[in-house]
């Protein structure tokens, strides 16, 4: 069992920032107006508050593999917009993908990119088929799997995008899209993203909507946001893109997540998810070991009282799960009952290396013997990952 079947599709909506020609301002009302006397009145002209940007390109629901003659539609706007002076080459202009968050099924891509065009030229609204034709709101599990997916694989997204786009440490680069390593598997966060029950504090451990993959439309869109492409009017980058992210969401579902067994998981707790060094980083470093510490031996360590390392240790387990870390009492580190004279100092804790957990979300990964890759690339077509290999040679 998988969350797609054979009759149904993910769906995306595409915004695309720009800016105008020099020396050839067009207005919103005049780029709206032209596009629609051209024959595109199924697409929306909006302003952006963004640098740099004068004007947006919103094109209502497609399939997100732009398929059913949207990828030709969307072809024909684009070449329109650049013939008459639309670019989208200064910093700050960015592509945005939402993917929906529900599924549409029986019905075929063609049949709704027909009805989203027209339903966007009669009401300017988004088009979303009966309730009968669209699946539940995807597991959580999936959406998680996806984003630590493209997380883990970091760089292979940025060696694909214009320099100006790419998760760097420099906050002016990637302010509107910043990068969400630390939620990839074995990352500084990845058990507290493992551990979220909910897509709300998912997204604030993405840090909302500026990450490069972002959840803050999930509730009022119903959509999740892949922010990270630069803007382009290339109908083969937007093309690609799209497939790419398309791909990673059907992999995902077909081959690392386990429908059908019980919802449990067993994650490694990370080796070191605080900074080198830091009194925090060592306590965690003294108690991830066989048998754990005493409270004694932690403030040894790190000279904080028995008080203060409670605290932390309520902290680590926001953070990493309850199940992660293990209280001992005195007797299992030899002592007998009464040693510690009232200080509840001989008692200790350890973090355990693997934990076995309920799955937040009800949806479990297949276990290491079954489970499919993490690569970004697993399940696209070979033209796309051609398409793919050629550009990062080119931007290298």
């Amino acid at each position: 069992m998988t969350y797609l079947t054979n009759t149904s599709f993910f769906t995306g909506g595409i915004e695309i920032e720009g800016h105008n020609e020099i020396g050839n301002y067009r207005s919103i009302d005049r780029w709206q107006q032209e596009l629609n006397n051209a024959g595109f009145d199924f697409v929306q002209v909006k302003s952006d508050a963004s640098p740099n940007v004068d004007f947006e390109l919103v094109f209502p629901p497609m399939p997100l593999h732009m398929a059913g003659g949207a990828k030709d539609d969307i072809a024909a706007v684009l070449q329109f917009v650049e013939s008459n002076g639309g670019k989208v080459s200064k910093r700050g202009c960015g592509l945005h993908v939402h993917v929906g968050n529900r599924a549409v099924k029986d019905i075929s891509p063609l049949d709704f990119w027909l009805q989203s065009k027209q339903l966007m030229r009669d009401r300017n609204a988004y088009f979303m088929p009966s309730d009968n034709q669209c699946h539940d709101i995807m597991p959580i599990a999936l959406a998680r799997d996806v984003i630590q997916r493209y997380a883990m694989h970091h760089s292979d997204i940025d060696g694909i995008l214009a320099p100006s786009r790419r998760a760097g440490d420099r906050s002016d680069v990637s302010r509107f899209c910043r990068c969400i390593r630390r939620v990839a598997f074995g990352g500084t966060h990845a058990s507290e993203f493992a551990n979220a029950d909910s897509i709300s504090h998912m997204n604030n451990i993405l840090g909302g909507k500026f990450s490069a993959v972002s959840l803050n439309t999930w509730s009022t869109h119903q959509t999740m946001e892949f922010r990270q492409h630069q803007s382009t009017l290339d109908i083969a980058k937007l093309d690609a893109w799209c497939v790419l992210i398309d791909g990673m969401f059907r992999h995902s579902d077909n081959q690392r997540l386990d429908y059908v067994s019980p919802a449990e998981t067993t994650v490694e707790t990370p080796d070191m998810p605080y900074r080198n060094g830091s009194r925090i980083g060592v306590m965690w470093a003294t108690i991830r070991r066989d048998g754990g510490a005493t409270t004694q031996q932690i403030m040894n360590a790190t000279g904080w009282s028995a008080d203060t390392i409670r605290a932390r240790i309520s902290e680590m387990r926001r953070s990493h799960g309850d199940a992660a870390i293990v209280c001992h009492t005195q007797q299992t580190f030899g002592h007998r009952y009464g040693s510690s004279n009232g200080e509840h100092d001989l008692n200790g804790y350890e973090v355990l290396q693997q934990v076995t957990t309920q799955v937040a979300g009800g949806v479990a990964l297949y276990p290491e013997n079954r489970i499919g890759v993490t690569s970004i690339w697993a399940g696209i077509d070979d033209q796309t990952f051609e398409y793919f290999n050629q550009r990062r040679a080119s931007l290298s």
